[in-house]
């Protein structure tokens, strides 16, 4: 049985995480370079939920994705400004998760 969804960034943050993992173990093991702020771009961009409902659910959870930032047009609708919120703090989160790993 499939677990339910929680929706809190932290999910979001650890799947982000993983990915970030595999991506590097993958350019080691094949000896591809990549350039670490392409790599963290694309994580980031790719673990943003698609569906609106997943962005509703994890704005319903997290309420400081609701709120406009410097990646949001004055245009922006709500679904953007959840996207816009949920990259920043993945690609804020990935950073962090580089540094503390090259600290080691």
């Amino acid at each position: 049985m499939e677990e339910k969804k929680t929706y809190y960034k932290e999910d979001l943050i650890e799947g982000a995480i993983e990915d970030l993992q595999d991506r590097i173990e993958w350019c080691e093991k094949e000896e591809e370079r990549y350039d670490e702020d392409d790599l963290i771009s694309e994580v980031a961009d790719n673990n943003i939920p698609v569906y609106t409902y997943d962005l509703l659910q994890y704005a319903s959870n997290n309420f400081d994705l609701i709120y406009k930032n410097d990646l949001c047009s004055e245009d922006a609708d709500c679904i953007q400004i959840i996207q816009a919120n949920i990259y920043e703090l993945l690609t804020e989160e990935l950073y962090d998760y580089i540094n503390t790993k090259q600290g080691e």
